[in-house]
C-alpha cells in the first residue's frame, strides 16, 4: 500500500510540472540573439501594418500584453511598407499614438482598414486622418507628431530594428536575448497556448 501511494505521489508530481518548459530547444523553439539579457524582463513584438501575419497574430499579441503588461511593447519596423513616404515615417506615427494613448485603438483601426476592407495606408495624411477619425485633436497630432519623445521612441525602433536584424514581422524578442521561432510549434494542436509557455519560459530565463 506504501509503494502505491508514492507511485501515485510521483505521478501527481510529474503531472503538475511545467513539462513544457523543459521541452523547448534553442535553435528549434528560440534562438539566441544576444549576448547579455536586459535589465528587466521585456518582450518587444516588432510588426508592421502591412504585414497580414501581424494581423494573424494580433490575438496572440494581446495575449501578451494581458500576461505581461508594461514589460510588453510594440515597435513598429519600416519592412513591407508599399509607399515610401509613408515608409519613412511609419515608426514616427506609431509613436504618435502610443504617446497619445491611443495605440489600441490605432491598431485596430489600421488592421481592418488594410485586411478587411482592403484599403491600404499610403500616405501620411492618411494615416494622421485615422487617428483624427479616433478623436484625437488635429492640433494635439501635430504638436506630439513634432515632439522629441516621438522622435526619440521613433529612433529607438529603428535602432532596435537594426540591432536585431527584424527581416520579418511578427518578430518576438525577450529580454533583448532571445527570439522567439515559430516554427518549432509546426505539430502545436493550440500554437498561440503553446507560444505563450514559451514567452513565459524565455522571461523568466533571463
Amino acid at each position: 500500500m506504501k509503494n502505491l501511494a508514492v507511485a501515485l505521489f510521483a505521478l501527481v508530481l510529474v503531472a503538475l510540472a511545467p513539462a513544457q518548459a523543459q521541452n523547448f530547444e534553442e535553435g528549434v523553439h528560440y534562438r539566441v540573439v544576444g549576448d547579455t539579457a536586459s535589465r528587466n524582463p521585456e518582450i518587444i513584438d516588432f510588426f508592421s501594418f502591412y504585414c497580414n501575419g501581424c494581423y494573424q497574430y494580433a490575438p496572440f499579441s494581446d495575449m501578451l500584453k494581458a500576461e505581461f503588461g508594461d514589460a510588453f511593447q510594440k515597435y513598429h519596423v519600416n519592412l513591407v511598407v508599399p509607399n515610401a513616404a509613408i515608409r519613412d515615417n511609419i515608426q514616427a506615427i506609431w509613436a504618435t499614438a502610443i504617446m497619445l494613448g491611443v495605440d489600441e485603438q490605432f491598431k485596430e483601426r489600421m488592421f481592418q482598414k488594410h485586411f478587411v476592407r482592403n484599403n491600404f495606408t499610403n500616405s501620411v495624411a492618411e494615416a494622421k486622418q485615422v487617428m483624427l477619425d479616433l478623436g484625437v485633436e488635429e492640433q494635439m497630432y501635430d504638436r506630439a507628431f513634432a515632439s522629441m519623445q516621438v522622435r526619440g521612441l521613433s529612433n529607438r525602433m529603428s535602432s532596435l530594428q537594426r540591432q536585431f536584424a527584424i527581416s520579418r514581422t511578427p518578430t518576438y524578442i525577450v529580454n533583448r536575448k532571445y527570439e522567439m521561432l515559430p516554427g518549432g510549434f509546426n505539430n502545436s494542436a493550440n500554437f498561440f497556448e503553446d507560444y505563450l509557455k514559451l514567452a513565459r519560459y524565455l522571461m523568466e530565463k533571463g
